[in-house]
């Protein structure tokens, strides 16, 4: 779902929003991740909850 809604972001206002919202997805991302690997996760595990926190809001549409 963050891929398609790029896509829809880059016809409709350009490239420059596009990476300014990959950017704060990846921002995310990396910040959850920080997060689980301090708080107690390790390797896979932080990388599947990082992923979850930041990408999983796509299951519920």
């Amino acid at each position: 779902m963050t891929v398609i809604g790029l896509i829809v972001v880059a016809s409709f206002s350009g490239v420059r929003w596009t990476l300014i919202i990959a950017a704060a997805f990846a921002a995310w991302f990396i910040l959850a991740l920080a997060i689980i690997h301090v708080g107690s996760s390790r390797g896979w595990d932080a990388l599947r909850r990082a992923y979850i926190a930041t990408f999983g809001w796509g299951n519920w549409i």
